[in-house]
């Protein structure tokens, strides 16, 4: 097989499918917006203890039909901007209520923001699906950052494979 038509197939399959789990991702947030569609208010109850960039998020009891669930509160993208120079108090440069989080911090230690916003015993309103109440999403929803990161990798890939079969050698 000629070696220009080989990569041409494998990156542009490879594109495919990366189209494919983008599409997947994509119907999977529009069905839970669709679903979640009953609200009920819920308490911070504790943290995580995993943090993405020195941002641990609260997580939020509900309870539906005297069965208490839990949920986190999420953010999209968090942006960080470091400084030693910085106190140590960490602070949000946007609405925390947006789907995205921007953060000013200590470049060596920091506090948490979200605490300062939503302490221990805070109320959060919870949407949930009256179904499976399970399913959920505290304040607002957001949407998968994989979106976008496979739907740009998947045209990468297709732009890539036809660049390959018009410059690659056919031998």
């Amino acid at each position: 097989m000629k070696i220009n038509l080989l990569f041409f197939i494998i990156f542009f399959v490879v594109g495919l499918i990366l189209l494919l789990i983008s599409l997947i991702f994509k119907y999977k947030d529009s069905t839970t917006i669709k679903s979640c569609n009953k609200a009920v208010k819920g308490k911070v109850v504790k943290y995580t203890t995993w943090n993405n960039n020195g941002v641990s998020f609260p997580i939020v009891e509900y309870v539906v039909n005297n069965v208490s669930y839990t949920q986190r509160l999420k953010y999209g993208w968090i942006y960080s901007k470091s400084s030693s120079l910085k106190n140590v108090n960490t602070d949000i440069n946007n609405n925390v209520e947006d789907t995205n989080l921007r953060i000013s911090r200590n470049a060596h230690i920091a506090t948490n923001p979200l605490m300062d916003k939503f302490p221990i015993g805070s109320e959060l309103d919870v949407y949930y699906n009256p179904e499976n109440p399970k399913k959920s999403y505290v304040l607002r929803f957001v949407k998968s950052p994989m979106i976008k990161i496979l739907l740009l990798t998947a045209v990468i890939f297709i732009i890539v494979a036809f660049i390959g079969l018009a410059f690659l050698p056919s031998n």
